[in-house]
């Protein structure tokens, strides 16, 4: 197991989520949909937490968001959207009572594929540093 390590590059808060990843890649083969809903729980529960403190104590920075705020404050809410739906996908895969029956293989990799864009997106926006421990 690895230790995603976040650290914002203007202070000294961190926050440490262990991933193992294998749980990424059994994820996506199909195999236990348990693996699947703790993959998209922990991203998207940092993709949350990232992106609520990039919007209460980063202002808008870079070429781009300087000169237009409401496109850096849309581009927020849109992140923010993406990691609901990514803790709501996990809620909506544990409450069904199949337990991954009937889903596919693309499906599932589709999902992994699609919460890791707003992770890094945000990593990206918000200037935080990743450190992988092994």
């Amino acid at each position: 197991m690895s230790t995603l390590q976040l650290r914002s590059n203007g202070g000294d808060s961190a926050v440490s989520i262990g991933i193992s990843p294998s749980e990424a890649a059994g994820a996506a083969e199909g195999g236990n949909s348990m693996q699947l809903q703790r993959w998209l729980c922990s991203s998207g529960l940092a993709t949350l937490i990232m992106d609520a403190a990039t919007a209460f104590y980063r202002s808008p920075h870079g070429v781009v968001f300087e000169q237009h705020r409401f496109a850096y404050y849309a581009t927020l809410a849109g992140i923010f959207a993406a990691g609901l739906g990514e803790v709501g996908t996990a809620c909506w895969l544990a409450s069904s009572g199949q337990q991954g029956r009937g889903r596919s293989r693309a499906f599932r990799a589709g999902v992994v594929c699609a919460s890791v864009v707003p992770l890094v997106a945000i990593i990206a926006l918000g200037g935080f540093s990743v450190v992988m421990k092994g």
